[in-house]
């Protein structure tokens, strides 16, 4: 066999090397293929990926806030009004003039007279409107009570001015009608816990609606490109601080005038009312209820203003005493 090798060619062996580099060559392609992932999908993930995160960051920011935020307490005292009769009972009165005499008794807890005199018993170092701010009544549906309720860092503060004021509008509507009426049937209890700030409540909202915002990113991302861009525009919002950040998918831009005008008289009917929906903004001021809502909302997306959810409604409000 070495002999025979050895007394072989050079063209044969050529031949015979060419052979044996043909059987290499023709292996199965499948062998040497590399499985390529879809880029299409990998930027989707991406994109996902990178709106969860914002959503995350976005809860965590919002739970900060309300963890440096100070709490206040809110003390509530309850009235009972009706119509005076001889023998100084109360008479129980229809449901129309019901509604009529609770309106007016909250007008009245509600009036400058009442704010003065519940601040000079006190000795108090604030304005009426200060104490108007933070001051709010509504009427039990179907009975003749009215619950006035104050809001303060101080619990004690509260529960004072609270029955002060309950109290000042008894004599106030005593000394001022013959035949209407207003008690303090309850008196304000020393409230034991916050009601306000919610950490854990405002951070688990901010995250179920940022889940609900990330699904319909999710819906988005199939476009070419798009899914990227708002999962970026995410991205960037929530990683920023809260005063600076931008409402989704806006750029920022100098308002205009008229934008100028509708934010300030919204502010100021903010100040006066304390808690506003969109649709009692739209009415305190002179907004459409759309304009109303989408300025609200971003305000409170450069976290001027601070969201609540009470009785299935969003509430937007000042943080704590930064009304102008």
């Amino acid at each position: 066999m070495l002999a025979e090798s050895s007394h072989r060619t050079l063209p044969e062996r050529r031949r015979r090397a060419g052979r044996i580099q043909e059987g290499k060559d023709s292996l199965p392609l499948c062998v040497c293929e590399m499985v390529v992932p879809d880029a299409k999908k990998l930027d989707e993930r991406r994109s996902m990926k990178t709106a969860l995160v914002a959503v995350v960051l976005a809860a965590y920011a919002v739970t900060s806030a309300s963890l440096m935020q100070t709490p206040t307490y809110e003390a509530s005292a309850q009235m009972l009004v009706g119509f005076q009769q001889r023998h100084g009972q109360l008479e129980t009165i229809p449901s129309v003039s019901l509604q009529q005499l609770a309106q007016t008794t909250e007008v009245a807890a509600r009036s400058r007279p009442v704010a003065e005199e519940a601040i000079q018993r006190l000795e108090l170092e604030m304005t009426p409107e200060e104490l108007l701010d933070n001051l709010s009544s509504e009427q039990v549906e179907g009975a003749q009570f009215i619950v006035l309720s104050y809001e303060d860092t101080d619990p004690e503060r509260a529960q004072l001015i609270a029955n002060t004021v309950g109290k000042v509008t008894s004599e106030l509507i005593s000394e001022r009608s013959s035949t209407f009426t207003a008690k303090v049937w309850e008196k304000a209890a020393l409230p034991e816990s916050p009601a306000s700030p919610h950490p854990l409540r405002n951070g688990l909202l901010t995250l179920v609606i940022g889940l609900g915002l990330a699904s319909l990113v999710g819906t988005v991302v199939a476009l070419p490109g798009v899914g990227a861009r708002v999962a970026g525009t995410l991205s960037e919002w929530a990683v920023r601080p809260i005063g600076e950040a931008g409402v989704l998918g806006r750029r920022h831009s100098a308002p205009g005038i008229v934008e100028r005008i509708k934010e300030k008289e919204l502010l100021r009917a903010l100040g006066r009312r304390g808690k506003l929906t969109a649709v009692e903004a739209s009415l305190a001021t002179s907004l459409s209820v759309e304009e109303a809502n989408r300025m609200l909302f971003e305000l409170a997306a450069r976290g001027h203003l601070e969201v609540t959810v009470e009785h299935g409604k969003l509430l937007y409000s000042f943080w704590g005493h930064d009304a102008p």
